[in-house]
């Protein structure tokens, strides 16, 4: 798992396991972003964990992608604006979270698409969202007002 901001943990569907990683960072919300990953009973994986799930498409994108792009940052916004630290995963935690916190980064915190995928990148070197998602996050970026000019100052 990857701290993004001192809110925000980044990583993939084998990390939720580890219960004691998350309970060590005070975190209660998951954000998962997989369709393929099934909702289970006293989602998302334990009674302690409050979660919401957005069924991206690994590799593949449709006319949903962008909304639940967006659907997945005004979650994450609202569970960051009332304090909750959020772990958000998807399979490996490479591709389709790193592109809904992406998403969330400019929309909620003005970022340019380069300073967030920057700002990720430097704190989880894996990072690799897939070439159908770029379209989608710059096509969100577009949409937003002026962006930051330079690197913001960081979470800590």
């Amino acid at each position: 798992m990857s701290e993004i901001t001192g809110q925000i943990w980044i990583g993939s569907y084998g990390d939720i396991a580890n219960e004691e990683f998350l309970d060590e960072r005070e975190i209660t919300q998951i954000l998962c972003c997989a369709e393929e990953l099934p909702l289970r009973i006293g989602f998302p994986y334990s009674p302690k964990f409050q979660g919401h799930k957005v069924p991206i498409i690994d590799d593949k994108v449709d006319e949903k992608t962008k909304a639940y792009f967006l659907e997945a940052a005004t979650v994450l916004d609202g569970w960051v604006n009332d304090g909750k630290k959020i772990f958000v995963h998807c399979f490996a935690g490479i591709s389709r979270s790193v592109s809904v916190v992406i998403t969330y980064l400019m929309v909620f915190k003005g970022w340019s698409y380069d300073l967030a995928f920057q700002h990720i990148k430097l704190r989880r070197p894996r990072i690799n969202p897939h070439s159908d998602f770029i379209p989608i996050l710059k096509s969100i970026e577009a949409k937003l007002p002026e962006q930051e000019t330079h690197y913001p100052r960081p979470y800590y």
